[in-house]
């Protein structure tokens, strides 16, 4: 609806396999779904467990693991570190049930 070009980020992939990419900031490894690339894990960080990265709208996979790589201070990229950051201040702003 918004027409922005978009990422996606995650810790687990679901469905897809592949093997982890080699232990160096930024080296990438293919995600698969049968025969078919879907993803790549993406080492952010030497030593650091990879990152599954993948292209979403109007994005290429080069272009996502391009963009996510210096947005991460850690593991997880900033944005959604952030993300996740003010989503855990709203919860606990709750009333408890």
């Amino acid at each position: 609806a918004l027409d922005l070009p978009t990422i996606g980020v995650t810790h687990r992939p679901l469905v897809a396999r592949g093997a982890w990419p080699a232990d160096a900031a930024g080296a990438v490894s293919a995600l698969r779904i049968g025969d078919e690339v879907v993803a790549h894990w993406l080492r952010t960080r030497a030593g650091m467990r990879p990152l599954a990265v993948h292209a979403g709208w109007r994005t290429t996979a080069a272009t996502a693991c391009a963009v996510v790589v210096p947005l991460c201070r850690m593991r997880t990229p900033e944005p959604l570190r952030q993300a996740r950051r003010i989503a855990r201040t709203g919860r606990s702003a709750l009333p408890a049930r």
